[in-house]
């Protein structure tokens, strides 16, 4: 019998514990810590490299790409960068990516290039971003840790590093540390492409007859030196149009984030990619062109001056002809404000342009592709670039729901355009049937996006609800000194408060807002109480003032204050939410609050 009783008890104190742990697990999930708790990075060198090690701790995980390290002494250099392989990771906003939920090692070689310069220390920038099981998500972080150098080992270890590296990184620093090369191709590419587009593929034989046939000689060697500074005065056009683009942006960086603009540079790519697709001509005003014209024709072809003059002016006759990338260049280089790199970008386009121009001084047209069907082909697919280029840029401002629907019906009305619209007309041709075949496999791919996209709506998202215009239910606080006097003011209104965090590269603020914003208890609830949001997308000062006030490492966080302005710490809310659970905090507070003003809220 007492064993019996014994036996009660002891399950009686298990079901209390398990409750009162049921009751307060909640409280301790919303613990979270702070970054550089939640990522610890420690530095170390060995034997010519750093070793850098991450300890990510149990319930968080860092975004592989997002990492990246930076020496900050200009002598030394990291070498090549390769991270351990990661756990494949599929977000929902980001789509398929790697991240990295246990300890790593990153070994990275360093590179010295003045040895006796180097100090006993250097400063390594480790940048990384990552985010919480719970759904808390971390801005972007940049560390700096300082290495401590043994000298004895950086000279043995690093000086056949320093014989096969330093040509290759000298030459990297002209370029920006290797990245504008590949800036250099992409441009050098992009240019000899767009010289056989039809619009400009006439240009090439009526100037390089200039060129050649009024030097009064066939020398190879003078023929490619005229060929050369046409391009070079091609180059210059550009570059001067790169720098005023750059000089610009510097300035006028912000009107890139505006929507208007984003919308009307939307509506520019795609009017130029219809243009593109033949619908009507891109071309200047015939008193601009008449009047370049008779420029052109008082021009001597066989000097070096007059092909400079030649080519810096069908420069401007051709800039129609090449705008959409022309565009969608200075608008990179405009955001960047980087002058050199908008000297080195337009320049590489020139000369891109310039390629067949150089292949006909030397070869007098020998090796030249001949025309044909393909260099519509050509601009066509560009002119579906261009559309593409619309869609990217409404990202910001559009659902995701929709861009992927938007990308959908580009993927098959491209199908439909190389494809399907050659039945009719080529059908019996052989050589077209591959088009006609490749075509309605791109529809059929289109088709299948659109389908999944459907399909993988939640019916609770498909009702009118899902187009609740989030922005209408807060308003914007931008810094410390905005939430002070938001708070006063309400409490004058004697109204409680809900102030939610968010950002752009927050995964699951775009979630919250979808399934829990959306609820239309909780919207007919907001609407009475005072409600703002602090966007810290931009991680500036008053963004981090703004999370430090309150101990907050990231979005989405939402915080409950009572008429007086005080923060209900019991209420804050980390990650993923649901409605009814906000619901039941936010109408708790309300009824306190009313109860102790002795009226209604």
């Amino acid at each position: 019998m007492i064993n019996k009783h014994f036996n009660f008890m002891n399950i009686a104190k298990i079901l209390l514990l398990a409750s009162v742990l049921n009751l307060v697990s909640p409280l301790l999930a919303q613990q979270v810590l702070k970054p550089e708790q939640a990522f610890p990075v420690s530095v170390s060198y060995q034997a010519g490299s750093i070793l850098i090690s991450h300890d990510v701790q149990e319930g968080y995980y860092l975004y592989k790409d997002k990492i990246s390290y930076a020496s900050t002494n200009q002598n030394i250099r990291l070498n090549k960068i390769e991270l351990p392989a990661g756990r494949a990771h599929f977000d929902e906003f980001f789509g398929s990516t790697e991240i990295y939920r246990d300890s790593m090692l990153v070994k990275i070689p360093l590179i010295i290039i003045e040895q006796d310069l180097v100090e006993n220390s250097f400063i390594l920038e480790i940048k990384l971003q990552g985010c919480a099981d719970i759904g808390l998500c971390y801005p972007p972080q940049t560390w700096q840790r300082e290495v401590f150098l043994n000298q004895t080992n950086l000279n043995q270890s690093n000086q056949i590093e320093i014989e096969s590296e330093s040509e290759q990184y000298k030459l990297g620093n002209l370029i920006s540390e290797g990245n504008v090369f590949l800036v250099f191709i992409t441009f050098l590419g992009a240019g000899f492409l767009l010289a056989f587009t039809p619009c400009h593929l006439p240009t090439i034989p009526i100037l390089s007859g200039i060129i050649i046939g009024q030097s009064g000689t066939t020398n190879t060697l003078k023929s490619l030196s005229l060929s050369l500074t046409y391009v070079a005065g091609m180059a210059i056009t550009y570059s001067t149009a790169g720098i005023v683009a750059a000089i610009a942006g510097q300035q006028i960086q912000a009107l890139f984030r505006l929507p208007l603009f984003l919308i009307a540079m939307a509506i520019l790519f795609s009017i130029l990619g219809l243009g593109m697709l033949g619908r009507y001509n891109i071309q200047m005003p015939g008193l601009l062109m008449n009047k370049f014209n008779s420029i052109l024709a008082q021009q001597k072809g066989g000097t070096f001056l007059g092909v400079l003059t030649l080519g810096i002016l069908s420069a401007l006759l051709v800039t129609a002809c090449v705008a959409p990338p022309l565009v969608a260049t200075l608008m990179v280089i405009g955001e960047s404000g980087n002058i050199f790199r908008g000297i080195l970008a337009l320049s590489s386009l020139s000369l891109g342009l310039g390629i067949p121009l150089i292949l006909i001084g030397v070869s007098a047209g020998r090796w030249l592709p001949k025309t044909g069907d393909w260099l519509n082909t050509v601009k066509e697919v560009f002119g579906f670039v261009m559309f593409g280029l619309a869609i990217w840029i409404l990202n910001p401002l559009v659902p995701f729901e929709t861009i992927n629907i938007l990308w959908s019906i580009l993927i098959i009305f491209a199908g439909i355009y190389f494809g399907g619209t050659k039945i009719y007309q080529n059908f019996k041709n052989n050589k077209k049937r591959r088009e006609i075949y490749l075509g309605f496999v791109v529809i059929l791919i289109g088709f299948s996006m659109l389908t999944n996209q459907f399909i993988g709506i939640k019916k609770e998202n498909t009702n009118q609800n899902l187009s609740t215009n989030k922005d209408a239910l807060f308003n914007k606080i931008l810094s410390v000194q905005d939430l002070d006097e938001n708070l006063r003011m309400a409490s004058i209104d004697n109204k409680i408060t809900l102030l939610y965090f968010t950002a752009d590269w927050c995964v699951s603020c775009r979630q919250l807002e979808r399934e829990t914003f959306t609820d239309k208890d909780l919207i007919s609830l907001l609407e009475e109480i005072n409600t703002i949001k602090a966007d810290v997308s931009m991680n500036s000062q008053e963004d981090k003032a703004l999370m430090k006030k309150f101990g907050i490492f990231g979005p989405p966080t939402m915080l409950i204050f009572s008429t007086s302005g005080k923060e209900q710490n019991s209420l804050r809310k980390i990650g993923v939410t649901e409605a009814e659970e906000l619901l039941a905090d936010l109408y708790k507070l309300r009824d306190k609050q009313a109860m102790v003003s002795g009226g209604s809220l």
